[in-house]
């Protein structure tokens, strides 16, 4: 599962609320099912496995491993194919042209400045600097200006572009704020990378050198982990050791200035005279192929097994961590991923076993997709380049993060996607032991979305949100096998049910709740607008998926494929440009969009709501 939403927020609050616990389940007596469950959770688990990152030995393995069994079973392949290959960026890396250097003027007694020959004197790349994973290519060169932590924050009265000019310039920032590494001081929300990125942007710099605060890291690189949302920032950046850049201040008043902006709460942004930087980044992708799998249960009846059911569930994880990672240790560990999302494919790989004896009268499509923790990407590719016609597909059913049951709570995401849904699963549970949490929506970050986007009924299964997601620490030996089976069970009288019914599975838009997906970061935003973001590369803007049913951007006419390229004035390259720029406005307001449709720019207006 890609990184919390608002929609399950809720479940985080309430998990760890309670006292924290684990699932040891080395004394408990497992029944068949659970053993079953239990055997392939602990190999998709296992180190061998390497955290199952796209592109890595560790994912074949698993995937070797699920189509093997599927092949076991006798199930079938779609259009005699049982893999869906796609290729995504995984990274990136140094290309051959990447070149920092200084035209230095040292001043000598007696000799005006404009007659001193420049001294050109270079920095080695990592050793002095590195480019930063989300910089644009290109080269640039101009005058150095220090801008303290690059924050322009009015509620503060804080702004450290304030009467400097930076137009055309190229800018050093500070790492974290003048709360220094606190994650929730009253900066917090000014202090990443991509923030700065598009503030120093919006300024007119055509440049970044970011330099680390005094610690312990000063000279550490952030490494080249290129999230999908941190693409198409539209500046070069680029990150400098402190030791090689503090020289180039006047007098060394790089850590002086640090420690009178923390003291003051004041900026103290200057020019570093006599010194004009050179800078060259050449970052090449790293795309590597993985792939969705697929498999077949044809229905028994002679017309509605032309009706297909996805059951699906991701088989991705995040290998040694990733921007993704919520661990914070300086020791790189695997990420095992077992409850997210090894548990999944369990259960998935159970029902496929449950149903190969047990046919339904609609076919049963047995999905495990690639590429979910990068932004659902195995889910999109699928229904983009789906092997049988999507309106063929009738309904979708998702398994994210099964094996954590607890108190016997399971929550059902997506009830409202059919008008079918909340009373089947509300019938199961009469009969059944399990409590049921509801939501409506199946906008959540996980694959159930992207076919709820094409308007296909979708439903998401999922135990909650624990203290290991994204961790080292999600591991084998902490799920409650028993649990599990206990929901792969109720999930199977769901599909029976939503398989066997005469009735056809309708669909039905649900009406969002306000809120944006926000993918955990801090954007400071009281408004709603009401897209769904899409995670494909598009460097002319930014990108969306579809909007809210109800929102304030549905009702301006905006549409799934719509590259948003401005708001009012301001520049948006990608989702942060976009959420930073709702910051400046409050209910009420109604904001110029101009957005790209079909490759033509078109004008809408948005009139913003409160965020809930």
């Amino acid at each position: 599962m890609k990184k919390i939403n608002r929609y399950l927020l809720f479940l985080l609050i309430l998990i760890f609320a309670h006292t924290s616990y684990s699932f040891s389940t080395a004394k408990e007596e497992l029944n068949e099912q659970a053993l079953r469950i239990q055997e392939h959770l602990k190999y998709l688990a296992s180190d061998e496995l390497e955290g199952r990152f796209p592109g890595t030995p560790g994912i074949v393995k698993a995937k070797d491993y699920i189509l093997s069994y599927y092949k076991s079973l006798g199930l079938k392949p779609i259009n005699g194919n049982y893999l869906q290959p796609f290729s995504m960026p995984l990274g990136c890396e140094l290309g051959k042209s990447n070149n920092v250097y200084f035209n230095l003027i040292i001043p000598k007694p007696g000799v005006p400045i404009e007659q001193i020959k420049p001294v050109q004197r270079s920095w080695k790349p990592n050793v002095d600097w590195m480019p930063m994973a989300f910089s644009e290519n290109g080269t640039i060169e101009g005058p150095l200006v220090f801008v303290g932590y690059g924050i322009t924050a009015k509620d503060l009265k804080y702004d450290d572009y304030e009467n400097i000019n930076v137009k055309d310039k190229i800018v050093v920032i500070l790492s974290n704020s003048p709360d220094g590494a606190k994650e929730n001081g009253e900066f917090a929300m000014f202090s990443s990378f991509s923030y700065k990125s598009t503030n120093a942007r919006n300024h007119g710099a055509k440049g970044i050198v970011f330099v680390k605060i005094q610690g312990d890291s000063a000279n550490v690189f952030e490494p080249l982990e290129r999230s999908r949302e941190n693409r198409n920032t539209g500046i070069i950046a680029i990150q400098a050791k402190r030791t090689s850049i503090a020289s180039y201040f006047p007098n060394n008043s790089l850590y002086p200035s640090e420690v009178e902006i923390n003291k003051t709460r004041k900026p103290k942004s200057f020019e570093l005279p006599n010194a004009q930087i050179h800078i060259q980044v050449d970052l090449v992708d790293i795309k590597k192929e993985t792939s969705n799998i697929f498999c077949l249960i044809e229905g028994t009846d002679p017309i509605l097994k032309d009706e297909y059911i996805v059951i699906g569930a991701h088989y991705d994880h995040l290998g040694w961590g990733g921007p993704n990672s919520m661990y914070h240790g300086k020791t790189p560990m695997i990420h095992n991923g077992a409850d997210d999302n090894a548990s999944g494919t369990a259960g998935l790989m159970e029902l496929a076993r449950l149903f190969s004896t047990n046919p339904q009268k609609r076919s049963l499509i047995f999905a495990s997709f690639s590429g979910e923790e990068e932004g659902v990407l195995g889910s999109s590719y699928f229904v983009n380049n789906s092997p049988l016609a999507l309106n063929k597909i009738v309904a979708m059913v998702n398994m994210d993060m099964i094996g954590r049951l607890y108190n016997h709570h399971l929550q059902v995401i997506g009830v409202g996607s059919s008008s079918r849904f909340e009373s089947i699963i509300d019938s199961l549970y009469e009969i059944d032991s399990l409590s049921i949490g509801k939501t409506e929506s199946s906008i959540a970050s996980s694959d159930q979305t992207s076919f709820y986007l094409k308007n296909i009924p979708s439903i998401m299964f999922f135990t909650g949100v624990h203290t290991d997601y994204h961790k080292p620490t999600d591991d084998w030996d902490k799920i409650n096998y028993n649990g599990e089976s206990q929901v792969v069970g109720f999930i199977q009288k769901f599909i029976e049910t939503i398989s066997n019914q005469t009735q056809p599975i309708d669909f039905t838009k649900v009406i969002e709740s306000s809120g944006e997906m926000s993918n955990n970061h801090n954007y400071g935003s009281n408004v709603w607008f009401g897209v769904i973001p899409n995670f494909e590369d598009e460097p002319l803007g930014f990108k969306i998926a579809g909007t809210s049913p109800g929102s304030p951007a549905e009702k301006a006419g905006l549409k799934e494929n719509d590259i948003i390229t401005k708001i009012e004035d301001v520049q948006i390259k990608n989702i942060h440009d976009f959420m930073y720029s709702l910051r400046d406005y409050k209910a009420g307001d109604t904001v110029k969009v101009i957005f790209l449709r079909n490759g033509k720019p078109t004008e809408t207006k948005v009139k913003l709501v409160p965020k809930q």
